[in-house]
């Protein structure tokens, strides 16, 4: 990513977003754990995005910022919801995807709020000299949703998509599968710095090829409204 200066203009579009994506992912969770029996007094409060308790000042507000000023990329998320496991493995995975499904959810709403604003004229989708810096953020602010779409599906413990693998283990498998979760995270952090100092330009290249499909969705639905 460029200069630092950049990047702090980058940090107020993708950090609200962050906020807005991780507080949903957590209320997807919440909500049907709720819905699906478990009723535990810290489960109620869950169930909406709009509170407080969703946020976790160093995971969903300082680790962020701090990597999109020093790396150009931001990754970090909500508080966790501790959803019972009594509930049993098959429901687990339910609420597990749900909050995945929230991501989708609120990338596709910015998409649209995103087209809403290049068609009434507030963002400018120019490719002449390269994107202007207010409609790059706004499409990373997009992307941001679906990158933790992905990421929470992995099925590596302990992202959502470890909860569906689960569903299918017997017992005690699922328990050791369970156990590699703190050197999964490890591994993953290890991987992010191999990522950043070694292959820094190949993964921003990836990027600028997402964004510019991303551009051209944004473009053919402004298009379509029209």
């Amino acid at each position: 990513m460029g200069d630092f200066g950049l990047r702090l203009e980058m940090l107020g579009w993708t950090l609200a977003m962050l906020v807005i994506t991780s507080c949903v992912h957590e209320a997807g969770h919440a909500w049907v754990a709720w819905r699906l029996g478990d009723r535990s007094e810290a489960i109620r409060p869950r169930t909406t995005p709009f509170t407080f308790k969703h946020i976790s000042l160093p995971f969903t507000i300082i680790l962020p910022s701090v990597m999109m000023l020093v790396a150009g990329m931001m990754m970090g998320g909500a508080k966790p919801v501790h959803v019972r496991t009594a509930i049993g493995p098959g429901k687990m995975a339910a609420v597990a995807i749900a909050g995945p499904i929230g991501n989708i959810v609120c990338g596709i709403l910015a998409l649209i709020a995103v087209v809403a604003m290049v068609h009434g004229g507030w963002l400018l989708p120019t490719m002449d000299l390269g994107f202007d810096d207010q409609y790059m953020f706004a499409l990373q602010a997009v992307l941001l949703n679906f990158m933790l779409a992905a990421l929470n599906l992995l099925p590596i413990p302990p992202f959502d998509g470890s909860r569906i693998v689960a569903m299918f283990l017997p017992e005690r498998a699922r328990q050791i599968y369970y156990s590699f979760t703190i050197p999964a995270i490890i591994v993953l952090v290890g991987f992010f710095f191999l990522v950043y100092f070694f292959f820094e330009a190949e993964f921003m290249s990836v990027i600028q090829a997402v964004l510019l499909d991303l551009h051209n969705i944004v473009l053919t639905l402004r298009d379509w409204v029209k």
